[in-house]
């Protein structure tokens, strides 16, 4: 990734598929077990869910799984800083095991 903040740095992502794929977005996380981490950065939660309009109501049935890694290295190569979301520790606690039942409110996408 060039000069970005994680270069050099290995992350793991899962796609899940429910039936209506590809007219309802994949799940998509980071993985974080066995040793792996989600990236430090505003839009992941240390659980690995992401918060991605692409992932939620900017979904398209066009859209591949490729289009998703793209956005999301795009994600990681523009972030200026690392830091978790402000939220973090509360939504974990209570966070649900599929980030698809999770209604995020998409307002920054200069991170």
């Amino acid at each position: 990734m060039g000069d970005s903040l994680y270069q050099g740095e290995v992350y793991t992502l899962q796609f899940r598929f429910d039936p209506q794929y590809p007219i309802s977005s994949p799940a998509v996380q980071f993985v974080v077990a066995d040793g792996k981490q989600a990236p430090i950065h505003p839009h992941v939660y240390s659980n690995g869910h992401i918060c991605a309009s692409i992932l939620g109501n900017e979904w398209s049935p066009v859209l591949s799984v490729v289009a998703v890694c793209v956005t999301l290295q795009s994600m990681l190569a523009s972030c200026k800083k690392k830091e978790r979301p402000v939220d973090n520790d509360r939504y974990v606690r209570n966070a649900p095991e599929n980030p698809k039942k999770t209604l995020f409110h998409y307002d920054d996408d200069t991170v």
